[in-house]
């Protein structure tokens, strides 16, 4: 089964660059989504716009967080596979 990976909306080139790599990609919208929702993923891409993403400024997220600002597609790719151990 593979890897779900919840994305923002604004990043859908990555998005689209990630379910090449053979991961399951939903976008969401971050301002929106709880932390039981998230726990329904394996990782989450955000874009580092929302400085407080989902309140939880200072909270551990229950699944990995990776910030794509700065970040091209590759780059993220990588993080997200180091992060779920799939290299």
């Amino acid at each position: 089964m593979p890897h779900r990976i919840a994305i923002e909306r604004d990043l859908s080139a990555i998005g689209d660059h990630l379910a090449e790599q053979g991961l399951q990609v939903e976008r969401v919208d971050m301002t929106d989504i709880t932390s039981a929702q998230l726990k329904n993923y394996d990782a989450v891409v955000v874009s580092g716009q929302t400085t407080n993403f989902m309140g939880m400024e200072d909270r551990k997220a229950p699944v990995p967080v990776i910030e794509a600002r700065g970040k091209t597609a590759d780059e993220i790719t990588a993080i997200v596979k180091e992060r779920l151990q799939l290299q």
